[in-house]
């Protein structure tokens, strides 16, 4: 993408310039004025409301931002839209004529998130997923989604449900957590999952936040499948009595045995990375690992493709070096879905390292036609459930 030529071309018209949360790392550096880009489009189209034109890298002073002009100035929902993308730094207003006597006027941003980033940030360990990605995987994720039948607006107004069919550690549920979703992930390693239950419940008392925390044994008809943690949380004690309440739930099991567990149909977003096939591989069902997650998918879709709502999205990260994005386009359409336009381009993809070059990729599930497993429920709310 190219900057604007010029300023607003009509009265009413607003110039911005986001500029770009500053990364250490030198890769994504390089590619977070372009992803932040794709991401503005994605996010004018959604909930924005097409609002925004001429979304553009540009440079000011040798500084990346991302400009944009709106018809009308940012506001309320506008406002907090921006404050969401995965590397807004900070919003300016474009002011005067561009090169000449331009001026850059600081709009303040509202806080986007529900909780303290470093439930986030804090975490460091071989193989943590960049959360500037995740969360704008998620985000791509979530301005896919098609809003229930009869609810206003593109997504509904009750607390939206996500899943990560492979958790890890967890940086996606806690991206969730910080966007006020409730939060289930699948891991089968229990080494994971008990990496992230002791952070996730020193985090919770350190923070002083009114929490419960229940450990169990995941069983369905007599046999054990795995354990389960269950977390509720809520930001504040008069949020909690006021029954603003979030849950996580953590299963540690085979995701692709999690079918009897889950509900169909109970969940809004599918948001996950594959194995990258460097630091982690993936389980072939006969034992071993491989680099390629194509195995592991195969396995896994016809399980998590019920699992959303129609018209809810799944967004996946994955490295192109181990699988070729054509093929993960035809397992997702094998299994009933519809592959949105977004990174076809090649806009979303970037270079990790030199064995990981990732891309993101966003699809939908069909309000009717085809689509694997049982129906979901007609209103996104999650039917009772085994275990």
């Amino acid at each position: 993408m190219s900057a604007p030529a010029s300023g607003p071309t009509t009265p009413t018209a607003r110039s911005y310039a986001v500029l770009v949360t500053p990364v250490a790392n030198r890769a994504f550096a390089g590619a977070a004025p372009r992803l932040l880009a794709a991401e503005v489009a994605a996010v004018g189209r959604g909930p924005l409301g097409g609002r925004l034109r001429d979304v553009a890298v540009l440079e000011l002073a040798g500084v990346a931002y991302v400009g944009l002009t709106s018809e009308g100035p940012l506001e309320g929902d506008d406002l907090r839209a921006v404050a969401a993308l995965s590397t807004a730094h900070a919003l300016f207003e474009r002011r005067g004529r561009p090169g000449e006597d331009e001026a850059l006027v600081p709009v303040r941003l509202p806080a986007r998130d529900r909780y303290d980033d470093d439930l986030v940030t804090i975490p460091k360990y071989v193989g943590k997923t960049n959360e500037h990605v995740t969360r704008l995987l998620l985000n791509l994720t979530t301005a896919a989604l098609e809003a229930p039948v009869g609810a206003p607006g593109r997504v509904p107004a009750r607390r939206l449900r996500l899943l990560d069919p492979l958790a890890g550690r967890g940086t996606t549920l806690s991206l969730g957590l910080l966007a006020d979703m409730d939060v289930t992930g699948v891991e089968v390693d229990a080494g994971e999952v008990d990496a992230h239950r002791a952070f996730l419940t020193r985090w919770l008392r350190t923070k002083r936040l009114k929490h419960s925390v229940q450990a169990e044994r995941l069983r369905v008809a007599g046999r054990t499948l795995g354990t389960r943690l269950r977390v509720s949380l809520s930001p504040t004690k008069e949020a909690a009595r006021a029954g603003d309440v979030q849950t996580l739930e953590l299963l540690g099991a085979d995701t692709a045995a999690v079918g009897p567990v889950l509900a169909a149909g109970s969940f809004d977003l599918l948001v996950t990375d594959a194995p990258y096939g460097v630091q982690h591989g993936s389980s072939r069902a006969g034992g071993g690992l491989a680099r390629s997650p194509r195995e592991l998918l195969e396995r896994a879709l016809p399980v998590w493709v019920p699992l959303l709502r129609r018209g809810g999205a799944l967004g996946i990260a994955w490295n192109t070096h181990v699988l070729p994005r054509a093929e993960l386009r035809a397992l997702l359409e094998a299994n009933g879905l519809e592959v949105l336009p977004a990174g076809e381009d090649g806009e979303l993809a970037h270079r990790v390292d030199q064995a990981v070059h990732r891309d993101l990729l966003v699809a939908r599930r069909p309000r009717r036609g085809a689509g694997s497993g049982a129906a979901p429920a007609s209103d996104g709310s999650p039917p009772r459930r085994a275990g």
